[in-house]
């Protein structure tokens, strides 16, 4: 047909059809994301990408130079928004996780990452009964709890499939890729392995009197926080090893706590750790002296760890009208304790800002000053919160994945 055929054709119909047809052309318009867009974002890759490579010349490989490049161009691009149905049956609350203002979480089946518009970045199947998410710079630590399997992921491909030697008890990852594993062992109680980013042995440590249950490690790479259990006296009871995984020398544990099971630990960037327990934290300030915060007889029910804040979610008992959210420094001090108007189901840290789900609704509060500044609905079904940032949270449901501002 003609330019000049065609055109009579277009013009010609019933005025309601040419007003569709202008519609559909407008739609299509504001759907299309401009080619300025597209073209701004390569120039500021590439010119973010001079400034780091002069920065980190002196590790420069050209490996590290396609990851970073395939990173970002990941990134690109816009979702559908929110909400985003979970890919799997299940979410497990600790298997949500925020980094650099996405979304990473595992379910029954899949490992998801979801950007700040909800276009999906990453979806890697795993097999796993009981499967846990640890995650740093841009690297997942997927393991088998209980079980050997384990893998390394990043948003682009599948660094590792693999199985540890025993049963695996916990892991950590550091942000330089770096990454440790705690297993059941034939000879001892426990082992703790540790593995370069690219896989190598780094260290192996084995446990004779206690269990290792958590672990975490420095930015670096260089140093770890290990929390075993044991029995005493009938209960249970902890100890706390700091480890250089430079050294060879015989580990003796920092501290002990009696009556106390170990949950999870942080190692902050400031030099400071904490390993949070079912009856205290315990803080490990930058010059190594071990701070423990008891919880008075109150209930564990949720925490977070960012930036030398520790954050601990606490009820009088269960099922009760009240609570109280904790914040520790690095030195282990108490900086606020918040009062609740029930229990806290989730806690999650940004920047100055410490947002706690309480009965189906998130409320976020300034870190420095302690005073509410906004809140959202969650919904009824609000299983955990994650930040994405001062101003913006990820929730998770019983089977989808939703936004809410926090801007008042």
């Amino acid at each position: 047909m003609s330019r000049k055929a065609k055109y009579y054709a277009e013009s010609t119909g019933s005025p309601a059809r040419r007003r569709r047809r202008k519609r559909r052309r407008e739609e299509e318009k504001e759907r299309k994301i401009p080619s300025w867009v597209y073209r701004v974002a390569v120039v500021l890759i590439v010119a973010v990408a001079g400034l780091v490579l002069w920065v980190n010349r002196d590790g420069l490989t050209p490996e590290n130079m396609v990851n970073w490049v395939q990173e970002r161009v990941v990134g690109l691009g816009i979702g559908d928004g929110y909400p985003v149905p979970i890919t799997g049956s299940q979410v497990m609350a600790r298997n949500f996780i925020s980094e650099n203002g996405e979304i990473t979480m595992v379910s029954d089946t899949h490992l998801t990452t979801l950007n700040s518009t909800g276009k999906e970045l990453c979806s890697r199947q795993h097999s796993f009964s009981f499967p846990v998410l640890r995650l740093a710079g841009g690297r997942s630590l997927v393991y088998n709890l209980g079980g050997k399997g384990y893998q390394i992921e990043t948003r682009t491909k599948t660094i590792l499939r693999g199985d540890a030697d025993g049963n695996i008890l916990g892991g950590a990852v550091a942000s330089n890729g770096h990454y440790a594993l705690l297993t059941e062992s034939t000879d001892y109680l426990g082992r703790l392995t540790v593995y370069t980013e690219t896989n190598e042995k780094q260290y192996e440590y084995s446990f004779s009197s206690c269990y290792p249950a958590a672990a975490a490690l420095s930015a670096d790479g260089s140093q770890a926080l290990v929390c075993g259990v044991y029995a005493e006296g009938g209960a249970f009871a902890s100890s706390l090893y700091l480890i250089d995984l430079n050294s060879s020398q015989t580990v003796e544990p920092a501290a002990s706590f009696p009556e106390t099971t170990p949950v999870d630990a942080f190692w902050y960037g400031d030099g400071s750790a904490a390993a949070v327990g079912d009856k205290l934290t315990a803080v490990v300030t930058p010059s190594g002296s071990v701070v423990q915060y008891g919880y008075g007889g109150w209930l564990l029910n949720s925490y977070a760890g960012a930036d030398g804040i520790t954050a601990i979610g606490l009820s009088p008992y269960s099922n009760a009208a009240s609570g109280k959210l904790v914040l520790l420094d690095s030195s282990g001090s108490e900086k606020r304790s918040i009062p609740l108007s029930g229990e806290p189901d989730a806690v999650s840290l940004s920047g100055n800002t410490v947002a706690v789900l309480v009965d189906g609704t998130v409320y976020a509060y300034s870190i420095a000053d302690g005073v509410l500044f906004a809140q959202a609905e969650a919904g009824e079904d609000a299983v955990s919160i994650a930040l994405a940032n001062e101003s913006s949270v990820y929730i998770l449901g019983v089977s989808e994945i939703r936004m809410a501002s926090l801007n008042g």
